[in-house]
């Protein structure tokens, strides 16, 4: 069976003043179970929309952390879990990594709640009752599974399959072409789906629309550039198609809070 070896709590007023950034656990499986609000959270190359009652399934070596620009509502609690092996797998995987990591608890949320917090509590207040810990971890694990195989055999697998591959694609599509001229229709035409069909899927597994991570894509990359290089201002925003300085200061400032050269002069 699965050992624990962490668990971590993280409130909401901690989560809106210090997001968690993209990192990765070589071999550990970690837990994650969002315990109130909404938001967005990145697993692997791509984000997913994440509420209260979902569970983020992070297998080891897997990149994950809460997405950026954006504002963070939600607590969650986190375990981390040695020693999982699933057959197929590699060792502290709980499942392929082609599909869809976030898994919604529907009537066993509250039970999974229920054993976050106590093993938390109990894991951070007394040494001597790690025992306990452990056995309260395997019934998260076994939780988790249960619910997993419920999914699988619900029909929903192979539908929530295709959807993640469309958008698995979309999003591989934007990452090289986001300093083009990128357009709704383009990526309509491309992948043969109406322009509102394609907003709304999106939307809706992602929590942003395809040009919302277009501006996403384009902002990272422009933080990227202006503290790690001397480029000048106006043809960052050329390289990255802002097409103006006053569109360019205007969406940095609306997604980090300060202008370009505010942030540039902070890191330098």
């Amino acid at each position: 069976m699965p050992k624990l070896m962490q668990t971590y709590f993280v409130d909401v007023n901690y989560s809106q003043n210090h997001a968690h950034m993209l990192h990765k656990h070589p071999d550990v499986l970690e837990i994650l179970y969002i315990d109130s609000g909404e938001g967005r959270y990145i697993v692997g190359k791509r984000e997913y929309a994440v509420s209260a009652g979902d569970v983020v399934i992070c297998n080891a070596g897997m990149i994950h952390g809460e997405a950026p620009f954006q504002k963070h509502e939600i607590q969650t609690y986190c375990c981390a879990l040695s020693q999982v092996m699933i057959p197929g797998l590699p060792e502290n995987c709980l499942m392929d990594s082609r599909y869809k990591p976030v898994l919604a608890m529907g009537n066993a949320a509250g039970h999974m709640g229920c054993l976050m917090r106590t093993m938390h509590e109990l894991f951070t207040e007394n040494m001597y009752k790690k025992d306990v810990c452990q056995h309260l971890a395997q019934a998260v694990y076994l939780l988790v599974k249960e619910r997993l195989e419920q999914y699988k055999d619900s029909g929903r697998e192979v539908e929530d399959q295709k959807k993640e591959f469309l958008v698995r694609q979309i999003t591989d599509y934007i990452d090289r072409h986001y300093t083009e001229p990128l357009t709704l229709k383009e990526l309509s035409d491309r992948f043969y789906i109406s322009p509102s069909s394609i907003s709304h899927i999106y939307k809706r597994e992602t929590g942003v629309s395809p040009m919302q991570y277009v501006i996403h894509r384009r902002i990272g990359e422009a933080q990227t550039l202006l503290m790690d290089t001397h480029i000048p201002i106006h043809m960052i925003e050329e390289r990255l198609g802002f097409g103006s300085s006053c569109h360019f200061s205007a969406m940095f400032k609306k997604y980090v809070g300060i202008s370009p050269k505010e942030f540039r002069s902070h890191f330098k």
